[in-house]
This record gives structure tokens, sequence and C-alpha cells, in this order.
């Protein structure tokens, strides 16, 4: 089976709700005294006396990918950096507003005699927008829809050839307040001009006291955040193991060695996380994990492949803070 086969069917067991954070959609929990509280109620909405009508929340990470070989001859290292605001508003008792903004900055370092390390990227920047809102339709049923819009592309990149579109929509049933189960789907356009249709499922299931398996409670910051086993350590602490597809898209400088090219990375992420909230409203995170099944790709501006190159396994460790206002 080709990598990035393994890649994609990867993707249909790990990624959840990855790309609607990886544009900055707020779709994680808030949090309570010990875990976090489900995203979907499971009960009639308290009066407005006794929930605020908007939150905020700001969040950053960074993200360190040590060397990682690509065949034949090459190897690349990667530096991450992760920004994100988030608003929620409450407009009625079954309606709400949540309009997400996120930042991504990759840094590449190529090295060797293969074609990315000739004629690739180094410098890339994407910003994500997500005005999302949901409704519930009772105590148990909830439906959300989003427009998603998203810039990516090196600096020089033409800035309106860096942009793409699409939609994302979901339903959640909650059993009760710890056992929630939903699914969407996305539908996005793509810079070589494909349109990526992709299933989307939800997941938010208490296994037994204090242990879990979620797609909702990653980092607020990270874009990738794929099925986690989560195992309450106190109430301040959580651990969790995960998995992730890590998927980007952007295009190329106008000006480099491939003008208003097309670069593309995946990846799949198996990580180990440590959670801490030294107050109920900021939130700290250790991230420790590799990359596998690395796929670089490098096309023309009409499209035309370049270069594909297989990359091997990489060691990743990183740090993700939240502040909810």
């Amino acid at each position: 089976m080709k990598r990035g086969t393994m890649a994609l069917a990867a993707f249909a067991l790990l990624a959840g709700s990855a790309f609607a954070q990886n544009v900055g959609a707020d779709a994680k929990p808030a949090p309570s005294k010990t875990m976090d509280t489900p995203a979907v109620a499971t009960a009639p909405a308290p009066p407005d006396t006794e929930k605020p009508a908007s939150t905020m929340k700001v969040s950053g990470g960074y993200i360190h990918q040590f060397d990682t070989s690509i065949s034949p001859n090459g190897s690349y290292t990667s530096d991450r950096v992760y920004g994100g605001f988030s608003s929620a508003y409450t407009l009625a008792d079954n309606l709400s507003l949540s309009v997400g903004i996120g930042y991504e900055y990759d840094y590449y370092n190529f090295s060797g005699t293969s074609a990315f390390a000739m004629t690739a990227w180094n410098n890339v920047n994407s910003l994500g927008i997500v005005p999302r809102f949901d409704i519930r339709l009772d105590p148990h049923w909830s439906v959300g829809a989003a427009p998603v819009l998203q810039f990516s592309g090196e600096a020089n990149a033409d800035a309106g050839k860096t942009i793409t579109g699409g939609g994302l929509a979901n339903f959640r049933y909650a059993f009760d307040e710890t056992h929630i189960l939903g699914l969407g789907m996305l539908v996005k356009g793509q810079l070589d001009n494909s349109v990526l249709v992709v299933p989307v499922p939800l997941v938010d299931w208490e296994i037994t006291k204090g242990l879990r398996i979620s797609n909702l409670r990653g980092p607020e910051a990270n874009p990738f955040v794929g099925i986690e086993l989560v195992q309450e350590l106190g109430p301040q602490i959580n651990a969790a193991l995960g998995g992730a597809w890590e998927y980007r898209m952007f295009r190329l400088d106008n000006s480099g060695p491939n003008p208003n090219g097309v670069g593309q990375e995946q990846q799949v992420s198996l990580y180990g996380r440590f959670e801490w909230r030294p107050a109920p409203q900021f939130r700290i995170d250790f991230v420790v994990g590799a990359a596998l099944f690395n796929q670089l790709k490098l096309r023309t501006s009409s499209n035309n492949l370049v270069a594909s190159e297989d990359g091997g396994t990489a060691l990743m460790l990183g740090v993700f803070a939240s502040f909810r206002f």
C-alpha cells in the first residue's frame, strides 16, 4: 500500500474534527471542575443570568519536528508556531455563534540533494477564518454549520492565489453529558483545483470514570487534533495518548525557483500529551510524539507534479497554552 493511501486511511480513523480546528473553529468543550464539560448541552439551558452572553479565548503553541529523512538523498526539519482567537456568543437559548481565527507559521530547513532541497519552500503562513452557527434542537440533538475561508502560502506568494474556501456541517447527539457522538462533512476547494470531501466524525465518550475517548479535547491552538484516549489524573491534570493526520497545501513564492507553484505535506502524528490547568481559565499542554508516513509533493503553477518523496519517522516536541476570558 502506498504511503499516501496509508495516510488517508489513518485520517479516516484519527482525524475527527481536525480541519475545523485547523482553520480556527473553537470546537472544544469549556472546562469544568474536573474534566471538560461536553460541547453539546444535555439538559435545558440555564437562564441567561447564569451564563455569560459571550466568551473569548486566545491560544498559542509551538512544535519542533526533528530531522526527517527524505528518500533518496535529503532531509528536513520544521518549526511550527500556532496562534488562535475565538469568541462565542449566545444569541438565544438554543442558538449560538462562534467566530474562530487560526494562524500557523511553518519554517522548513531542507538539506541534501533532493528536489525539495533545490526548489522547495522555507517560510509558510496559513490563516483560517470560520464563523460557525450551532443550534440545539432539543436536550439531545444539536446541529452546526460553518463557511470556511483559508489563506496559505509563502511570504511572497500572490495573495489572491493562496485563497481556498468551503463549508463544514455536522450533527451531534448527547446520550448524556459524558457520552456524545456525531458526524460532519467537510467540502473544501484545494490549491491544485481539486475538491476535498471528507467525513468528520465527532466523539466524546466516557469509558469509565475519569477515562474517555475523544477528539474534542486536544490543545486549543493545535490545528490537527485527532482521536485521543484521555485519563484524568486529578482536578487540574490530565494525560492523553493520541494520533492525528496532518495535511498542508500552500502556494509558493511568485519569484522563487517554482513561481506560484504548490507545495504539499502530509503525515500521521502519534503523541503523548500532559495537560495542566493552574487556573480554571488557563491551560498548558506539553506534547511529545513522532511523525510517521511523511510525504512531500511539489507542483508547478499549472498543477504538473514536479516531485513526490516519502519521508522517515521524526521526533516531535511541543508546548501549547490557552486563556479563556
